[in-house]
């Protein structure tokens, strides 16, 4: 098991969480596992986020190439980038 871990800054009073959400109903309508969003308690302010599970890393590959060919995808995605100000990618494996 892979969990991958999208996180992001948050532009200053943007609402990112609302925007995620909306992203995984896209996504799980797609056939993608529901995920989680998470919100920063301590740490780095205005940090969100956002997990997922694959089987393993050929899983993973297979449903990121995938999800450019879902018809929301491109407009879900520029709200993203209007509410972002950076993020990296994360993945570790499950013991």
């Amino acid at each position: 098991m892979v969990v991958e871990r999208l996180v992001f800054q948050v532009k200053y009073g943007k609402d990112l969480v609302s925007v995620a959400k909306k992203g995984e109903k896209i996504f799980t309508k797609h056939g993608y596992r529901p995920g989680r969003v998470l919100t920063d308690l301590t740490g780095d302010m205005f940090t969100v986020v956002w997990e997922n599970e694959w089987e393993n890393l050929a899983e993973f590959e297979k449903m990121r190439q995938r999800m450019f060919d879902i018809p929301e995808f491109h407009s879900w995605f520029a709200e993203m980038e209007a509410v972002t100000e950076h993020g990296h990618r994360e993945l570790w494996n499950v013991e």
